[in-house]
């Protein structure tokens, strides 16, 4: 065989991905990297700017307006930032964007992630980049980390004095 055909089989077989940019909406996302980014980065956001609110309430100016401002910032920026995530990963299960106005639904991503990706090149682009070591162990670190939260709410709250409070009424 000639060396032509070997550069061409292997230029062919060359799977190509696509890269992940989590502030647009074009592109495919992967189910374990979007999990861990639609958990994390929402929450980074918010606290984030949450954090300037509070150090803007120290001004001698009037504070409930700034820091309500602020606040409201924060909440459109991790709500912009979980339905862009969102709008990729429909995309990855080729699905159109108007599916992503669940990202609103709390505990939604959970189910997104769940759903499989196309394999292989699809209406909106080639195949996410693979999670890597770090993106699989967050993964099932975050997980864990919900089912144990999951488990002590169970266990605390028959006992807790909100529920004993909402059954007086």
């Amino acid at each position: 065989m000639s060396k032509d055909y070997y550069m061409n089989f292997s230029y062919n077989s060359i799977q190509r991905y696509s890269d992940v940019d989590v502030l647009s909406t074009q592109g495919r996302i992967g189910r374990k990297r979007y999990f861990v980014y639609s958990l994390v980065l929402p929450i980074l956001v918010f606290w984030g700017i949450a954090s300037v609110a509070a150090l803007a309430s120290f001004l001698p100016i009037e504070n409930t307006t700034i820091f309500s401002v602020i606040i409201g910032i924060a909440i459109f920026a991790a709500i912009f930032m979980q339905v862009h995530l969102t709008i990729q990963r429909c995309h990855d299960f080729n699905k159109s964007r108007a599916l992503a106005v669940l990202a609103v639904i709390p505990l939604a991503n959970i189910v997104f992630a769940l759903i499989p990706g196309t394999n292989g090149l699809n209406s909106y682009g080639e195949v996410p980049v693979p999670a890597t070591r770090l993106f699989k162990t967050s993964f099932y670190a975050l997980i864990l980390l919900l089912i144990g939260l999951a488990v002590f709410a169970a266990i605390q709250l028959p006992n807790s004095e909100f529920i004993s409070n909402l059954l007086a009424f």
